[in-house]
């Protein structure tokens, strides 16, 4: 009888070690690969051309620091947004909406909101004392799923790479956010427009980085304002 309380207590350890690491390995190699294509190849991890703009690394790899590890997405500078829009809504562009995050606006204030979702959130955090943490949330509270919102909070090592830090019972993303000064935030989200139009972008700060407009069958895609109409 022992021995067979002892062969189970085993085979329990094995599996619950085994959900383990596969845990680890979903959150820190799936959610957060290094480098990840956007766009069909706009992601490099080389140095952005003399010409670009701007550059930002993608939501999912933000985690992995500042040390030029995460995969750069450089703005070619191309602005193709107003031919664009026209191409896959006429009648919004007529409102001379003449960039994404004034579309957005446009959007929610004109056609209004039946549902919005936060699907992934990250914030880049500054101690008083110097340290650098990251907080990542994922999904959001105005969903019907069961699911509950994931809290995950790290600092960074001496490489830049993040450590995570086990959240106490009464942490939530408010307090974490208010132990630091906040450098950077970003946000994926998903909205459902009451004509039954979509969009999905992906804010860095108050900047769209990409998005998406489903205009009933017509799509507007963009990375910065480099965008294109398709089908």
């Amino acid at each position: 009888m022992n021995e067979i309380k002892l062969k189970n207590w085993l085979i329990a350890a094995v599996v619950l070690f085994a959900l383990g690491g596969a845990a680890d390995y979903y959150f820190l190699h799936i959610l957060f690969p290094l480098k990840q294509d956007i766009l069909h190849g706009a992601v490099t991890d080389q140095q952005p051309s003399p010409g670009a703009m701007a550059t930002a690394t993608h939501i999912d790899s933000t985690l992995h620091g500042e040390a030029g590890t995460a995969a750069v997405v450089a703005d070619s500078g191309k602005d193709t947004f107003n031919e664009s829009l026209r191409a896959c809504a006429p009648e919004i562009a007529a409102q001379a909406v003449g960039t994404p995050e004034a579309l957005i606006e446009y959007l929610r204030k004109s056609l209004g909101i039946k549902s919005e979702h936060v699907l992934v959130e990250n914030y880049h955090l500054v101690l008083p004392d110097g340290a650098k943490r990251r907080i990542h949330v994922i999904g959001d509270d105005n969903t019907n799923s069961k699911d509950k919102k994931i809290v995950k909070f790290y600092k960074l090592d001496a490489q830049e790479l993040p450590e995570e830090i086990p959240l106490s019972k009464g942490d939530t993303v408010e307090k974490l956010l208010a132990a630091g000064k906040v450098t950077r935030a970003e946000k994926k989200m998903e909205l459902l427009l009451k004509d039954d139009s979509t969009a999905s972008l992906e804010m860095h700060d108050n900047t769209i980085f990409q998005f998406q407009f489903n205009n009933h069958g017509k799509v507007l895609s963009c990375l910065y304002k480099e965008c294109q109409c398709g089908q």
